[in-house]
């Protein structure tokens, strides 16, 4: 029986309804908003990252990740990301991460130079690598696009307009010439060394040293050259130069700093040189620069060939070992004693002696004063007794003009006596010097 006993109906029964949300749960929102910041990360990370180039030097050369840059004009375009070692066991393979605007600049033509990888005086440049480490410098060139490139130590050369190549023939060595060592006219450089060379002749049993260098036409300022602008530079380059040639041009190796820099050429206009018929030659590749007869530094060292080094030694061991010799001496060492005896007896004497002398002095200074008063006395009393007589020669009484004259001497011995006196006061204590 349904309800109550008074009829009333029963009461509801309440009823719970599950519904399934088609959110997964607020609670998801952390995961998923960090897996999406980490894809922000990487997408930015990648946006950003550059041009991947690879350069394979000789050694690392003190370089190190994160802190060796690539330098282009100054600007820092590039930076180090990591080192590895080269598949033949001799190079390193220098990974950069380079700055996207250098694209067009990463050719054939381009270099990269690693400078202060050996700092020495002979490079002053260099020696600053010592505190901030080695560097890299690209020097940009044409040519197709390429991420591998062959690196070079040294300093970059300055990028030359316009190059053209002509080659020297030194009788000298000319093996410690490098590549991109200047070539200069005057102070200035106009040019730089492309390549040395070794070659034998084994027919003629002949060596020789071929330099080729490239010159740039831009940096002579030859007169007309604007105008000639469109034509060869190479035949406008070489037609100066024949006739620098023909007025005495001519290659030279020099050491810059002097002595102990490294070797360049300078081109020089030799007084006697400008008479000869010397004249811009035509090589087997390029047009040759006739060089001078003899090299600075090769002069100087064989100059310094017939200095009697050997002689010197010797002589410089002999007085070493007489130094020796007399440093070590009995008699020295007792002449030296005796002579710090003689110093102590004289220091003895001074201090006793000290203070009886001044007043001796003293008393030699006031004798001598009194001698002067005595002689200003005299002087005096000869001179009233000639103005009572008169002057005239024929005095009375010659005896008394002798006595005048006699007292007037006096005088003046004793004036003498007190001036020395004066000047020689220890004179009282050793007697009169002659």
């Amino acid at each position: 029986m349904n309800g109550n006993q008074n009829g009333s109906p029963p009461p509801e029964r309440a009823v719970a309804l599950t519904y399934r949300s088609q959110w997964p749960g607020w609670i998801w929102a952390v995961p998923l908003a960090a897996v999406g910041i980490m894809a922000w990360l990487l997408v930015r990370a990648l946006s950003a990252r550059g041009i991947d180039v690879a350069v394979r030097f000789e050694d690392a050369a003190e370089m190190k990740v994160g802190s060796t840059h690539v330098l282009h004009r100054g600007l820092d375009v590039g930076t180090l990301t990591r080192l590895k070692l080269d598949a033949d066991g001799f190079h390193v393979i220098a990974h950069f991460d380079m700055d996207k605007n250098m694209a067009p600049y990463l050719t054939t033509g381009s270099r990269f130079y690693l400078e202060g990888a050996h700092p020495s005086f002979a490079d002053p440049a260099s020696l600053g690598a010592i505190v901030s480490g080695p560097k890299i410098v690209l020097v940009a060139g044409r040519g197709t696009p390429t991420r591998r490139f062959e690196g070079r130590l040294g300093r970059a050369p300055d990028p030359l307009a316009v190059r053209v190549s002509y080659e020297i023939s030194f009788d000298g060595s000319v093996g410690d010439l490098e590549a991109g060592a200047p070539v200069t006219l005057r102070g200035f450089k106009v040019g730089e060394v492309a390549r040395t060379e070794l070659v034998t002749d084994a027919a003629t049993g002949k060596v020789s040293t071929p330099v080729v260098v490239v010159l740039d036409p831009t940096r002579f300022h030859i007169r007309g050259a604007r105008a000639a602008a469109d034509r060869d530079w190479g035949a406008l380059m070489s037609t100066a130069l024949d006739e620098l040639v023909r007025h005495g041009l001519r290659a030279r190796l020099v050491r810059t700093p002097p002595l102990i820099g490294g070797t360049a050429i300078l081109l020089d206009m030799l007084p006697s040189e400008a008479q000869s018929t010397e004249t811009l030659r035509a090589g087997d590749r390029y047009p040759r620069i006739p060089a001078a007869g003899g090299q600075a530094f090769d002069q100087l060292l064989a100059q310094a060939s017939h200095v009697p080094i050997g002689e010197i030694a010797e002589n410089v061991r002999v007085i070493t070992e007489r130094v020796r010799r007399l440093a070590g001496s009995p008699q020295l060492d007792a002449s030296i004693r005796h002579l710090d005896a003689a110093l102590t007896e004289l220091d003895n004497t001074l201090h006793v002696a000290g203070p009886k002398v001044a007043p001796t002095l003293e008393s030699a200074r006031e004798a001598a004063e009194s001698l002067r008063k005595t002689a200003n006395e005299m002087e005096t009393t000869v001179a009233a007794a000639r103005s009572t007589m008169g002057a005239a020669p024929t005095s009375p009484n010659g005896n008394l003009q002798q006595s005048l004259r006699e007292l007037t001497d006096a005088a003046r011995a004793v004036r003498s006596l007190a001036d020395y006196l004066d000047q020689h006061p220890e004179s009282l204590l050793r007697g009169r010097s002659d």
